[in-house]
């Protein structure tokens, strides 16, 4: 089964709810008075570090630092959970992924209300471009048959068990009025347009690294005509088609890399030597009494192989950021070049982290250390005070939330998130006393082999401590760490008795947290 670029209802029909969402429909679309568009742009797996406004100083992404330089550069952003499917329902939502019920890998529920449905319901056009994941790719792939994400999770709900719901065009696509997937199982929209535009580069084979991990390869495709190009390119488009519009746009902008496989096109590898590649410190590993036995497979596999070997993951892992960086030129070209540069907001922000040989790991084996956790966020909105660098701690939940204040929109019923516009207007201070972030164990015979492992992990953070806990493998395997004396997170402090005061005041946090986190829907009207 090919699916095709799917359009759902015209900003005419009426949506389904509460007489007050349906009035601020109703007022949204009779008004566009200085309606700002959203650009939202966003990378899979991407450590925050790697980017040059982050301090890399080998990484080339002067498209990303100089989006930063014109806005506002959040240092310390962190994800609800280090894997895809979780943090992007998280998101896109403003809610906890227990509160979505993606605890991990999963479909999200057609009850809950996406960014773009809600700016779809206030009179918006919205286009996604790229990887959604909010439905799973191998059963996209293997069960339905198709080379074409597809979005429509009525095509799930059976074997996923989705309860029943109503109707709602708004609904539709989750939202996305227009969607043109790729992502990395479902490249068919991807290989169709090489099919057009080059066909000779199908019958390419990848070049692999001798005595490298399987995922270490350069692309068969040429910088012009790889994923991350393509994606940009329906993107682009999709921007100046809307140009000359009297309807607001949100353009989400979704890229597969720098997710694993380590793989980029040659001309890119090109722009890096290896003598240039920092090497991981082979001094800093996992620092657990007992590790999770679900993980134990993932311990130093960085370190099985060769220097040269490991300069290539990281060489490589640089290239695809920099074409996505490319990418990011493009997108912002055309909104110049439209004249919409002064009435769009801009976001770049990742799911999550790689650990890429830190601690002696690869890919994101569910050892929540901040390589993992911690995710690139920039902010750029017209009139915003350039320059400004955050350090205060803020979760991805917070981003649903403060977009919709800087488009001077209601923020729907049930986000979990915080609402950081009106500090950053008045340039008052922005961060938590605490993030909190999760997994949960997955079956392992429903997910696939080599891109975990994963096991059940909860994690609070603060400014100066993180407490890593293992609910199914037992206290030995919990992790404290003294962030203030130790950011590398070295030294585990969790059975330290010099630390047994600071242990019992972190988990205290943890069970706060879970608790305030609780789920807010559906709203108690009245006492009884």
């Amino acid at each position: 089964m090919r699916v095709t670029l799917n359009k759902c209802c015209s900003n005419t029909d009426r949506p389904r709810g509460s007489e007050s969402v349906r009035n601020v429909i109703t007022k949204a679309t009779m008004t566009k008075i200085n309606r700002k568009n959203l650009l939202w742009i966003m990378t899979d797996q991407h450590q925050a570090g790697c980017l040059g406004c982050m301090g890399n100083p080998v990484i080339q992404t002067p498209n990303l630092d100089r989006l930063a330089a014109e806005g506002t550069l959040f240092e310390n952003a962190f994800c609800q959970s280090p894997v895809c499917m979780a943090s992007r329902g998280s998101v896109l939502t403003g809610r906890y992924p227990a509160s979505i019920r993606i605890r991990g890998m999963g479909v999200l529920p057609p009850s809950e209300t996406t960014l773009p449905e809600w700016l779809r319901r206030q009179g918006y056009h919205t286009g996604a471009f790229g990887k959604v994941h909010l439905t799973p790719e191998q059963y996209t792939q293997k069960v339905l048959k198709s080379d074409v994400p597809i979005l429509d999770w009525q095509h799930f709900a059976k074997d996923a068990c989705l309860a029943a719901f109503p109707d709602d065009p708004y609904k539709t696509n989750y939202g996305f009025e227009t969607h043109v997937g790729c992502d990395d199982a479902c490249r068919g929209n991807h290989v169709a347009w090489i099919q057009r535009e080059a066909p000779e580069l199908l019958t390419r084979r990848v070049s692999r690294i001798p005595d490298a991990p399987g995922d270490l390869y350069v692309s068969p495709f040429p910088s012009e005509y790889h994923a991350s190009t393509y994606i940009a390119k329906q993107a682009d488009s999709y921007i100046r088609s809307n140009a000359k519009s009297d309807t607001p746009w949100m353009t989400f902008c979704s890229f597969i890399a720098p997710h694993h496989p380590f793989e980029a096109p040659a001309d890119q590898i090109e722009r890096y030597n290896d003598a240039d590649i920092p090497l991981p410190d082979p001094e800093v590993g996992v620092d657990i009494q007992t590790p999770p036995d679900a993980l134990r497979p993932a311990i130093n596999e960085m370190l099985q192989y060769s220097e040269s070997v490991q300069r290539q993951i990281v060489r490589h892992y640089y290239a695809s950021i920099s074409l996505i960086d490319d990418c990011v030129g493009r997108l912002i070209t055309a909104v110049e070049e439209t004249g919409q540069r002064d009435n769009t907001v801009v976001v770049f922000v990742s799911d999550h982290g790689e650990h890429l040989g830190q601690h002696g790991l690869l890919r994101k084996p569910s050892f929540h250390y901040d390589e993992v956790l911690r995710v690139p966020l920039i902010l750029n909105w017209p009139g915003n005070k350039s320059g400004r660098r955050i350090g205060g701690l803020v979760e991805l939940t917070d981003l649903y939330p403060t977009l919709l204040g800087l488009l001077d929109l209601p923020v729907n019923p049930g986000v979990q998130g915080r609402n950081w516009s009106g500090e950053l207007r008045t340039n008052d201070r922005i961060g938590r006393d605490d993030c909190y972030s999760d997994m949960y164990e997955l079956d392992p015979m429903t997910h696939a082999k080599g891109s975990g492992p994963y096991c059940a992990c909860q994690t609070i953070r603060t400014e100066d401590y993180k407490l890593n806990v293992y609910p199914t493998a037992g206290q030995e395997s919990s992790q404290l760490f003294d962030l203030k004396n130790d950011p590398r997170e070295t030294s585990n402090r969790f059975h330290d008795p010099a630390f047994q005061s600071i242990r019992e005041n972190m988990l205290w946090r943890m069970t706060a947290r879970v608790h305030a986190n609780t789920d807010p829907l559906p709203l108690r009207l009245t006492q009884w």
